[in-house]
């Protein structure tokens, strides 16, 4: 391995363009923030080093035997975040990108490409108003950067803008990426000139020095490896990327994968990137190879904790040879929990699916098991068992043992022949640990002080509500008493005395917007109901107070007795669908 030359930014960015810089299959995806990008260019200004680059030389048969990605050029969150595959026949010699990916991406991004991520508080959708593309600029106003707020210590205030967030700010801002179009101070003295900036110092020195920085200045070192050995070239990348927190296990795990898969029938990369944005755009439920790779070995292997030195190239082999069930289990289960209600901000843990994907390989049910009617049984024990696990948490914190606990009983009572999932089984062997899924009545009554907007809200309810349908999203968590009812001024004029024994009742949020005073409807209930009282919807419409789990109170100035009697109804029900 040779020191070679560094290189202006500029070459960089062009080599990227040619597509001399590629980067090999073994290499994750994007994942830096646009603020980690924005302090990036204000390090460059300041003549911070930024690393070197680690490259291997690709030559020969080592162009077509394995695969290349380009440089990610428009970064759109959750929709755009992948690499294009590159046909590197009739490339010549090119570099594979070992150690650097996310700077020269960050660099191209903030000079040629965009940033877009979604907007707080905004649904995810493909779309400009969802998702507004953003382009890199740095402020040309003096003292723009508010030093209180400053918690990241930067200099030069880089930002990723919208054109609406452009056209409304009252300072000068001057896109980054047009710096590459200046070739030298004459054309720079040009463009001050033409916007009538030439006589503004601060202008003129930041534009003078953002130039330097961009076309003249070569701060991208790098070290080039020649040697044509694909492993070797792994190795390094292994090595280089261990020695720190820059990849996770899973990443350099993935390495393994994607070198052990080949490249001429079947890409890990690609295959794992598909199934995630296939269950995206199915589910809205968010997956990453962690829960693959998990699944892998939760099938297959003894140790099921992620570690480098015990995935082998044989490791590798097996997955690919058993990839289309693993898909399909995957798959499967997924689309089995997004029936039972759960989107992605109530799915509390995405371990608690892995025991399903587990059970639907050895299983041998990997095809329409959300839709045969053979197995409705088994998917109500299932979404029971799921509700429960998901409320107890048994997941968090040594999740592996649990797993492996959970699989191992899986698979005995698979081979004895069970027809079922064995949510009795597992229950009494996590019952002596500390992981138990049974409740005791503390428990029961610490969930119902759960409030509306708690996403442990849904499992509760769902368990109290087995009757809705689920799958098609048929639901819609209701307030008992409308939530209207228990502000001050209404509680006033319905002549509450909130001095009276248990008047706190109207006033904590536990009790007017928590379980004991939510249901769940279906869409026709639910309109029937509206902003109705409780009094006047039990009048004008048929309830099943059985069904609904309600007490016979529906008076606003009882809610006092209404909370207690309902405390324990609720209560007994959970007891009964927490049993196993």
């Amino acid at each position: 391995m040779s020191y070679y030359p560094p290189i202006s930014i500029k070459q960089a960015i062009d080599k990227i363009d040619y597509n001399q810089y590629l980067l090999p299959a073994i290499q994750r995806e994007f994942v830096w923030n646009h603020r980690q990008i924005e302090l990036l260019f204000d390090s460059l200004m300041r003549n911070y080093p930024i690393g070197s680059l680690l490259m291997w030389k690709v030559q020969g048969e080592n162009k077509s035997n394995h695969r290349y990605y380009s440089v990610l050029k428009n970064y759109r969150e959750k929709y755009n975040t992948h690499c294009q595959e590159v046909n590197t026949v009739s490339i010549p010699d090119f570099e594979a990108v070992l150690d650097g990916q996310q700077r020269l991406t960050a660099l191209y991004i903030g000079l040629k490409g965009s940033y877009a991520y979604k907007k707080k508080n905004f649904a995810w959708k493909d779309n400009e108003h969802s998702i507004p593309t953003r382009k890199l600029y740095l402020c040309l106003s003096e003292n723009s950067i508010d030093e209180e707020d400053n918690e990241d210590g930067a200099k030069y205030d880089f930002r990723f803008l919208t054109k609406e967030e452009l056209e409304n700010s009252d300072k000068i801002w001057f896109e980054v990426g047009k710096i590459l179009a200046l070739n030298g101070t004459f054309e720079l003295n040009q463009f001050l000139k033409k916007n009538d900036w030439d006589s503004d110092e601060y202008i003129s020195n930041t534009l003078s020095k953002l130039l330097d920085v961009i076309h003249v200045k070569t701060p991208v070192n790098y070290y080039l490896e020649l040697e044509q050995d694909y492993d070797k070239a792994l190795n390094i990348f292994i090595r280089t990327n261990n020695g720190g927190e820059k990849l996770s296990y899973s990443d350099l795990i993935m390495s393994t994968i994607i070198s052990g898969w080949g490249s001429k029938t079947l890409s890990a990369r690609d295959e794992f990137n598909n199934l995630i944005d296939e269950i995206w755009d199915s589910t809205e439920i968010i997956i990453d190879k962690d829960l693959i790779i998990r699944t892998y070995l939760l099938i297959f292997s003894d140790d099921i904790k992620f570690r480098v030195t015990n995935f082998s190239l044989a490791n590798a082999k097996e997955f690919k040879d058993n990839w289309e069930d693993i898909r399909a289990s995957i798959v499967e289960a997924i689309e089995l929990i997004k029936d039972f209600g759960y989107v992605e901000r109530t799915l509390t843990s995405k371990n608690a699916i892995l025991p399903i994907i587990h059970y639907l390989f050895v299983s041998n049910r990997t095809k329409q098991f959300t839709t045969k009617i053979a197995y409705k049984k088994d998917r109500t024990l299932i979404r029971k068992w799921f509700h429960a696990v998901i409320l107890k948490r048994i997941f968090g914190g040594q999740a592996d043992t649990v797993l492996k606990l959970i699989r191992d009983v899986v698979k005995e009572e698979v081979n004895k022949g069970t027809e079922t999932f064995p949510t009795h089984a597992i229950a009494k062997k996590l019952s002596k640990t500390r992981k138990s899924i049974t409740m005791d009545d503390e428990s029961i009554e610490n969930l119902l002080y759960t409030t509306y907007e708690d996403r442990y809200a849904f499992p509760i309810l769902a368990l109290l509500y087995p009757h809705l349908d689920y799958k098609n999203n048929d639901f819609n968590k209701d307030h008992i008493f409308p939530v209207s009812s228990f502000i001050a001024k209404n509680l006033k004029k319905q002549g509450i005395d909130l001095s009276q024994k248990g008047a706190n009742y109207y006033t904590e949020n536990w009790c007017y917007n928590g379980i004991v005073n939510l249901q769940m409807l279906d869409s026709n209930e639910n309109k029937s109901k509206n902003d109705k009282s409780f009094e006047e919807w039990a009048k004008t419409n048929k309830i099943d107070y059985t069904k609904q789990i309600l007490p016979k109170i529906t008076e606003f100035s009882r809610f006092i007795e209404f909370v207690d009697a309902r405390w324990e109804m609720l209560k007994e029900k959970l007891s009964e669908e927490l049993k196993f």
